[in-house]
């Protein structure tokens, strides 16, 4: 009887058995509030120094990130996520091409693509440090699970 009870209370103390989900890590996480805009990211308009409120540079106005829904968006800004950034694809009528984390945060700042090709003047260039960049990039290129 003894058994019993302290196997029980044992039982009560760790409470019930839960699959644990892995932690999201910190920088997924990061680049999460960036892409939402939760943490904001400085940018301007190709061409203007004044910087854009907040509002105008958060990513999900106009792209889906991984695992969202296209239906909002589709047809003004690609989704970005790892498909859509590490294939080698056409953009925006120039040669195929894929990104790497360094070419992203160079397209980022310049609007430049890797093909040499320009994102269209509606998209902000952005004033993003390294780990700003970095966080984005592992936010955008996560692998999903199914």
């Amino acid at each position: 009887m003894m058994m019993l009870a302290l196997a029980l209370g044992t039982a009560l103390a760790v409470g019930p058995s839960e699959k644990t989900e892995a932690a999201v890590p910190s920088s997924v996480a990061r680049g999460a509030r960036l892409f939402d805009g939760t943490e904001p990211l400085a940018g301007t308009l190709s061409g203007h120094s004044v910087p854009l409120p907040g509002a105008a540079t958060r990513c999900i106005q106009c792209h889906a990130g991984p695992g969202k829904s296209t239906a909002a968006v589709y047809g003004f800004a690609p989704p970005l996520d790892r498909r859509q950034l590490r294939e080698v694809l056409p953009r925006r009528g120039g040669p195929p091409v894929a990104y790497e984390r360094a070419s992203f945060c160079r397209t980022l700042r310049t609007g430049i693509d890797p093909a040499h090709v320009a994102l269209p003047r509606a998209m902000p260039r952005f004033d993003a440090d390294e780990g700003q960049c970095a966080a984005l990039w592992d936010y955008l290129t996560q692998a999903l699970a199914r």
